[in-house]
């Protein structure tokens, strides 16, 4: 069985924090979302998905969650916010639209404390800029 948002963020705020993963359940989540066209046919366009998961998650290999024939979804856990602390849940999922067009779908989760990081957001806006070609280095 496959762990929740919620779980993975536990998990890696209790890797932490020793008390992480107990305050984790009274946290909100701070969630971004966002689709992109992508002017891709569906293979290129999912291997672009996992290079830009792989440079997201400093080269750790995106988790597959689901994969057909006109659908693969990935999952990775990286670092937001300041210093990069806060865990963010990232899935990206790829479906095919057309012969030469693939729609991704960004999703991005975080733990949001006293104070406001964006996290979520701040990811979100990375995987982006990376679904552009651009380099966004913090």
């Amino acid at each position: 069985m496959r762990q929740s948002e919620d779980e993975l963020l536990a998990e890696a705020l209790g890797r932490i924090n020793k008390g992480g993963k107990f305050a984790s359940r009274f946290l909100k989540n701070d969630i971004a979302e966002f689709d992109r066209e992508l002017p891709l046919a569906f293979d290129p366009a999912v291997e672009h998905v996992r290079t830009v998961l792989v440079q997201l998650a400093d080269g750790a290999a995106p988790e597959p969650l689901e994969a057909g024939a006109d659908r693969v979804t990935f999952r990775v856990l990286t670092g937001g916010g300041y210093l990069s602390m806060n865990p963010v849940v990232v899935t990206m999922d790829a479906t095919r639209k057309g012969e030469w067009t693939t729609t991704v779908h960004v999703r991005a989760v975080a733990k949001e404390g006293l104070v406001k990081q964006r996290a979520a957001q701040k990811t979100a806006e990375r995987v982006a800029a990376l679904l552009d070609g651009a380099d966004s280095s913090p």
